[in-house]
């Protein structure tokens, strides 16, 4: 039987909530305030949202397939339901803007490879929609970290991952202009496609095999890694983060193409190392009910705001703190009748399926 982890039920709640603030105006209004170089490579070292959803995911699959009578189909059944939801939220972007422009801007073979191009992007960098950028490189982190694992490639595993996290360092991380080396260093290639493949890169190796190993890591050496003194990490981690914070202000200028600094990996394997310590009746109570809030708000945020938006009017440009508000409890709102609705639908489900055993 699977141990149960009430710290992590509440952290995806609590990053679905975040996500759901950051996408709807937190990223808006800090991108306004004076200073960017000191907010943005301040807050780099402690963006750990992200990399913990990654940890969770590889933490969660391992625990679920080391436990399966196969490995193999438990793992092929994950990915088809990530797959199907997926899917369907692309289908949406391909009705919502593929096929507008299409019938904009005709059927001729430029604006066709153009919308080829968009299509590829949406699907496999930045999602169909912003929060969906996730979802391949956590597929690529799964696959990669199943197939080392199956082979007992645990040490191979471990030295990928830490690779892949200091090799980006050097595309989007800390030590970014140490090689001087940028998209416009390439002068036979577009800039732009340089950019994307830094980005992609950056996504599925940096977080996504990174993250989602050591998740898978943490999950089959739980007990050694919960022996850990992580008193004695959080002033090194503290340290750290200070340290490279002030050298990174210090030596570079900020610009959007930092996604990663050294600090994020202890400072997420503290917080992840609190998560598992956490105990709590009333989450295990209703974890099913949270954990399926925390999907609803996760997936269906971005496209609930749209609607919304739609629906009064609004444009991100010309809204205001009022507005942002209103347009946070409407979708905040519309996640908990959606969670409602669901649950309410399961249990009818199973009530139907009980009174036919029964009889």
């Amino acid at each position: 039987m699977r141990k149960f982890y009430p710290g992590i039920t509440l952290f995806k709640l609590a990053g679905s909530l975040l996500v759901l603030v950051a996408h709807l105006m937190l990223i808006r209004y800090m991108s306004l305030l004076p200073g960017q170089a000191i907010i943005q490579f301040t807050s780099l070292a402690t963006r750990v949202v992200v990399p913990c959803f990654y940890v969770v995911a590889g933490f969660l699959a391992y625990k679920s397939w080391s436990h399966a009578d196969s490995p193999r189909t438990y793992m092929l059944k994950y990915f088809k339901r990530i797959g199907i939801i997926y899917a369907l939220f692309c289908c949406l972007f391909i009705a919502g803007s593929i096929l507008p422009k299409l019938a904009s801007d005709g059927l001729g073979a430029g604006n066709l490879i153009i919308q080829a191009k968009v299509l590829f992007m949406a699907i496999f960098l930045n999602g169909p929609f912003i929060q969906f950028w996730f979802i391949p490189p956590l597929v690529f982190g799964l696959l990669a970290a199943f197939v080392l694992f199956q082979k007992q490639y645990f040490q191979l595993a471990a030295g990928l991952a830490l690779l892949g996290f200091v090799s980006i360092q050097f595309v989007s991380g800390s030590l970014k202009t140490v090689l001087g080396i940028t998209a416009g260093s390439y002068s036979s290639i577009n800039p732009v496609y340089i950019d994307y493949l830094y980005l992609f890169v950056t996504r599925y190796i940096g977080f996504g095999l990174t993250f989602v190993i050591i998740g898978a890591l943490i999950a089959k050496y739980e007990e050694g890694f919960l022996k850990l003194n992580m008193k004695r990490m959080v002033p090194i981690a503290i340290i750290l983060t200070i340290v490279e914070t002030a050298l990174l202000l210090i030596f570079s200028e900020w610009t959007t193409d930092y996604k990663l600094a050294f600090s994020m990996l202890p400072n997420t394997l503290i917080i992840f190392y609190g998560l598992l310590r956490i105990q709590s009746k009333a989450v295990h109570q209703y974890n099913k009910a949270i954990s399926l809030f925390s999907m609803v708000v996760f997936f269906g945020h971005i496209l609930f705001m749209q609607v919304n938006m739609k629906l009064f009017g609004w444009s991100v440009d010309g809204m205001g703190m009022l507005q942002d508000v209103m347009l946070l409890l409407l979708t905040f709102g519309e996640c908990v009748a959606i969670t409602a609705c669901l649950r309410g639908a399961a249990r009818l489900g199973a009530s139907r399926q009980a009174d036919k055993v029964s009889a």
